[in-house]
């Protein structure tokens, strides 16, 4: 599996990268809207026409990137398209048509009709019908300071700590397998049993910050664009999509201890659940709909995050760095309070089951030696999980 895929045909390669592109071209109508500049408290937009948003707002401090809605008619819903059919689902039904949004207090805009999606299949290849929105980012450190009686100066201008776990086994590039989906989209949820609990939704938006750019003291954020932001973690059940092949000799086996098997070069299985690519939009946010983290034996719960700047290359099982691969840029790990995994865990299925497993209490205490200390901003919003979490980089 060692393979480089500039040694592929010029054919091949040129399909591979098309295939990228155009389904970068559509993850970006999908993409998250988190408006305004570096702003906590930004001028209102101006005056939207019939269903459109106000202007963001222009100027104020560091993390809130929000501004206020300008005052707009109501919008009529856009009749939802058909779901793309999943792998290993059914297709999608067709979404019904939006009705028209009433008029909201504020004169903010109506909302669309949401658009049909496909039913999740146990490979995850549902695609999203609508647009994720970012909550603001005044709450959600740059840096984190968990140590409330000796706190850390919040430091805007140094790269965020990597993990000492590093990328893991588990990556897999976008243009590896020259057969393989595309892996730009916002929707990655699914799951290895297509027979088990679905978990609980997550939204997770990330947001990148260029350390080049932005001062010690976060009075001047200035996020980075146009970045492609791989995300991967284990479904609710601790299973990672692509590695190891079902009812074979390498099949995962998340309750017990990890002892090597399935390895990085195990990537028998095609299916791509819980794994994706977006492109970090203007104020450097690439947002997914998820599901939230499950957990294997020998690792607290986590999800790694690798970025690179557009027109990467795969180049086989490596671990990715600037040595081999010019276009990368960072790679690390995150992870989530304790209490809040607990909360989750231990509410629904399929979490609930696997807490009487000898090993959940330590999974769930994100404290492995070298970590990298970053915890997700996040909050249980209805019935699903809103998560956030921002990144200092480097992107020269």
């Amino acid at each position: 599996m060692a393979r480089k895929r500039e040694s592929k045909v010029g054919t091949t390669l040129a399909e591979a990268v098309s295939r990228r592109r155009m389904l970068e071209g559509l993850g970006a109508l999908a993409a998250v809207t988190a408006c305004g500049s570096n702003s906590d408290n930004g001028t209102p937009g101006g005056a939207g026409g019939p269903g459109s948003a106000g202007n963001p707002g222009a100027a104020g401090a560091a993390n809130d990137l929000a501004g206020a809605p300008g005052a707009g008619a109501p919008g009529a819903g856009a009749p939802g398209s058909a779901g793309a059919p999943p792998a290993g689902g059914a297709p999608g039904s067709a979404g019904a048509p939006g009705s028209a949004g009433a008029p909201p207090a504020g004169g903010s805009p109506g909302a669309a009709g949401a658009a049909g999606s496909g039913t999740a299949g146990a490979g995850g290849m549902t695609s999203t019908g609508g647009m994720l929105t970012s909550p603001p980012w005044t709450a959600v450190p740059v840096q984190d300071s968990t140590d409330s009686t000796n706190p850390k100066p919040l430091m805007c201008n140094v790269v965020t700590k990597t993990d000492g776990a590093g990328q893991g086994p588990f990556f897999i590039h976008d243009l590896e397998k020259a057969d393989d989906i595309a892996l730009v989209r916002q929707d990655i949820r699914g799951q290895y049993k297509a027979d088990a609990e679905k978990g609980v939704d997550m939204e997770l938006y990330v947001r990148l910050i260029d350390k080049t750019k932005s001062d010690a003291a976060c009075g001047m954020i200035v996020p980075v664009p146009d970045i492609e932001v791989y995300i991967w973690h284990t479904d609710g059940q601790g299973y990672y999509s692509g590695f190891g092949m079902k009812g074979g000799t390498d099949e995962q086996k998340p309750d017990a201890a990890y002892n090597g098997t399935p390895g990085s070069n195990n990537l028998e299985n095609t299916e791509r659940f819980c794994r994706g690519i977006q492109v970090t939009d203007a104020n450097g946010v690439a947002a997914f709909l998820s599901v939230f983290p499950g957990w294997y034996n020998g690792r607290d719960l986590h999800i790694h995050i690798v970025c690179f700047k557009k027109g990467s290359m795969s180049h086989g099982r490596v671990n990715y760095s600037k040595s081999n691969e010019k276009a990368w840029i960072f790679t690390t790990q995150f992870y989530f309070d304790p209490a809040f995994s607990k909360s989750i865990h231990e509410a629904v299925e399929p979490y609930k089951r696997r807490t009487s497993l000898s090993a959940y209490a330590d999974a769930m205490k994100a404290d492995e030696a070298g970590n990298s200390g970053r915890h997700c901003t996040a909050t249980k919003v209805g019935d699903k999980v809103v998560a956030q979490i921002q990144m200092v980089v480097d992107p020269t």
